[in-house]
């Protein structure tokens, strides 16, 4: 008995399959395709329209294709989409349920392109026409209503091809009444019928009556195999990702989905050499690394990298949640070095898709060079962030990254940049609060904002204090001797002198600084404040504390666009010995000094900022005491055996600045039986000297010339003096000369 219910089990079976075959093999194909594009045109305006006549299957049912697109490029779609072949698999026992459950959907070598058109100028409203009834006022209410509306483009399609009629043709059943079709065509509310009260509209009972016909659904798994996506803004710049390869496994509510995605993405800027035309077909090619103009200046390189998706999502409406999300770059050409990559970024959190807020449990951008973390909220309209924030990098490694190397480390010192702050970001501003920064060994805290309004300069207000800083352990190494390119996205224009007009950053600038040291010369309890708007800026406090005994106070103004800066400042009780040794000067001379002073400067180096010096000052040394001062003549004729001043009291130079040009007059020099007064002028652009003074002691004038460059600087007695006087001068006086001599040098550095 049970061998014969198989029997008949399996009859039924074959006969039942025998018959669905018979009725698939007698499905018209051409019907199946017109109802889907018919589906397509009435949803999106566009058909969906098979080169081939799809295979239908029914064991397992589902579909396989060959090439298809929808939209026309060549129509001035803004969409386009291709694909040379696919298939749609389902699985059958939730078919006969009432569910869908697609097994798989694969696309092979799927084309999506996306072109943003420039806008067409406005054209002013006609004037509103009467009121017409019938399918011809209904057709002109449409036309009136809407005069800017891009024109309808018709086109046959190619032999084969089945496609659908124009949207709306199929959707107009007979008796259909024109004045209710004039209300949906010219979309004016007023001429809309309105719902009585207590009735439901009916685009409410059509979405929940749809919602409750659409079966349940679920994807279990979706391919995409080469595929290519392509956006053109419509200034012509293009955005490419090829070799595009996805795959998505149990994509349904409620379920984590696992996808992975592969691809290389190319940016590129549109020629500017070329017409319109050749752009436009340069656009095929805009993976192309270099381009090489007429007269040999290298082009931008367009930005490309090949970048790798792999993530686990749950999406239960509204919130999207990630979990073990990781995005890798590698750089290939562009701004971005390969030895940036590859660059991770690991994220997790959950998107409510409402409204476009996200919730960052954690988030990790990883390079060879630093890890950069937040955690916090963000909002995607407008964009906004909320959180915390934590860099840990190498200093010299960033610093090599961007093209400045710096000295190694110093002995017992990590190489390290870590920061731990508080972030806010929106309004159009980057608030770093409560900071806690530690580099190599300089600690550092305080504040910092960057305003970054439209259609403004940038801002920058910053409160910040850090422990004592050595600048030679930063300051960039010699560039090597490697050529200068330029490129095309340097705005400066060499024919016509033109420069970089982007406006400087208006700032507001306190600085406090336990030390600063560069070589020998240091300086502690260093502060600074400064403010300005646009590169105008005023410095409105420089105070620090010398190392080697003394006080700066200044202040000072810079116009950096006009490269024009003044300085008014004042150093006092400087222990001038100390500091000119510190200056790798030696000790040719030891004393207090003052020095206050009032310049004016322009220029973008340092030679033409010396040479633009102008001002005036006054220069006073006390208890001064020179080197070369034991070798001048005590036994000159008169004073034999009797000691010359070691110690002057007082010497004074007051002076004024010239385009470079010091003039000193008059400089008078104090001390017990010894005076001295003279001029002299120094001339920094051409290194040159000239001085003359007249020492006067126990009733006898001796006057003193010296001149010529930095670098071999004459002394000798005036020549009316030296024809009566200088047989009688015993050498000594000669190798006081020569010892002046070196003491001059030393101070200016030859």
């Amino acid at each position: 008995m049970m061998k014969r219910f198989l029997l008949w089990t399996a009859g039924v079976l074959l006969v039942v399959t025998a018959a669905l075959a018979i009725v698939l093999s007698q499905i018209d194909t051409a019907f199946v395709i017109r109802q889907i594009a018919d589906a397509t045109a009435r949803s999106t305006g566009k058909p969906l329209v098979f080169e081939t006549a799809p295979q239908i299957s029914f064991f397992p049912p589902g579909v396989r294709f060959g090439q298809a697109r929808w939209g026309q490029p060549e129509m001035g779609d803004s969409l386009v989409f291709s694909v040379r072949s696919g298939m749609a698999e389902l699985e059958l026992m939730p078919l006969l349920s009432g569910s869908m459950v697609v097994h798989e959907v694969r696309l092979d070598n799927p084309v999506v392109e996306v072109r943003q058109y420039v806008a067409a100028p406005a054209i002013p409203a006609a004037p509103a026409a009467p009121a017409a009834t019938g399918a011809g006022g209904a057709e002109g209410a449409a036309l009136t209503a809407a005069p800017d509306a891009a024109p309808v483009h018709t086109s046959a399609p190619a032999p084969g091809h089945i496609s659908a009629p124009a949207p709306g043709a199929a959707d107009k059943a007979p008796g259909t009444d024109s004045g209710a079709a004039d209300s949906r065509v010219s979309g004016n509310p007023a001429d809309a019928p309105v719902p009585k009260a207590g009735v439901k509209a009916p685009a409410v009972e059509q979405a929940k009556t749809l919602e409750r016909a659409t079966p349940a659904f679920a994807l279990k798994r979706l391919v995409a195999r080469q595929g290519l996506v392509r956006y053109t803004d419509a200034q012509g710049q293009t955005l490419t990702l090829g070799a595009l390869n996805l795959s998505v496994e149990n994509l349904q509510p409620g379920q984590e989905a696992v996808a992975q995605c592969d691809f290389t993405f190319t940016a590129s800027h549109p020629d500017k050499t070329m017409g319109t035309a050749a752009a436009t077909a340069a656009g095929t090619t805009a993976d192309t690394a270099t381009t090489t103009a007429k007269n040999g200046t290298v082009m931008a390189v367009p930005l490309s990298a090949n970048l790798a998706l792999s993530a686990k999502l749950r999406y239960a409406p509204p919130n999207l949640a990630l979990r073990q999300t990781l995005l890798t770059l590698s750089p290939l050409t562009g701004p971005l070095p390969k030895e940036a990559g590859p660059l991770q970024l690991n994220i997790e959190g959950s998107l409510d898709t409402d409204a476009w807020r996200m919730h960052v449990a954690k988030c990790w951008v990883t390079t060879p060079q630093a890890r950069l973390g937040l955690q916090g909220e963000a909002s995607f309209n407008p964009p906004s962030f909320t959180g915390n924030l934590e860099l840990d990098a190498s200093l010299r490694k960033l610093a090599a990254l961007m093209g400045q190397p710096l000295k190694p480390a110093p002995r017992d010192v990590a190489d390290t940049l870590k920061i731990k702050s508080r972030l806010a970001y929106g309004d159009n501003s980057l608030n770093l609060s409560d900071i806690d920064a530690l580099v190599d060994d300089v600690t550092l805290s305080g504040q910092f904002r960057l305003g970054m309004e439209p259609d403004a300069p940038l801002s920058i207000t910053t409160d910040m204090q850090a422990s004592a800083v050595n600048l030679d352990n930063y300051l960039p190494l010699p560039e090597s001797s490697k050529p200068q390119v330029q490129t095309t996205g340097e705005p400066k224009d060499k024919k016509s002198g033109g420069t970089d007009v982007s406006p400087m950053p208006d700032i507001n600038i306190r600085a406090a600084l336990a030390g600063l040291r560069q070589g020998k010369v240091h300086a502690r309890d260093v502060q600074f404040v400064a403010q300005g708007l646009r590169g105008n800026y005023k410095i409105s406090t420089f105070n620090c504390t010398l190392g080697s005994g003394g006080f700066i106070k200044a202040e000072g103004t810079a116009n950096v666009p006009a490269a024009a800066y003044t300085v008014n400042g004042t150093a006092s009780d400087v222990d001038l010995g100390a500091l000119l040794e510190s200056l790798d000067k030696g000790r040719p001379v030891e004393g207090t000094a003052r020095l206050d002073a009032d310049l004016s400067m322009h220029g973008k180096s340092a030679v033409a900022l010396q040479n633009s010096l102008s001002g005036s000052g006054l220069l006073e040394i006390r208890q001064m005491r020179l080197k070369s001062l034991p070798t001048l003549p005590a036994n000159v004729p008169g004073i034999v055996g009797k000691p010359v001043p070691d110690v002057f009291d007082l010497a004074r130079a007051p002076f004024t600045v010239k385009n470079g040009v010091i003039h000193a007059s008059p400089v008078t020099v104090n001390a017990t039986g010894l005076s001295a007064r003279g001029q002299a002028k120094v001339s920094l652009p051409r290194q040159y000297l000239e001085a003359s003074a007249t020492v006067e002691t126990l009733g006898m004038s001796v006057p003193v010339i010296a001149k010529g460059p930095f670098s071999n600087i004459g002394y000798s007695l005036d020549p009316r003096f030296a024809q009566g006087k200088s047989k009688k001068l015993p050498e000594l006086l000669q190798d006081g000369i020569r010892g002046a001599e070196g003491f001059v040098r030393d101070l200016f550095g030859n």
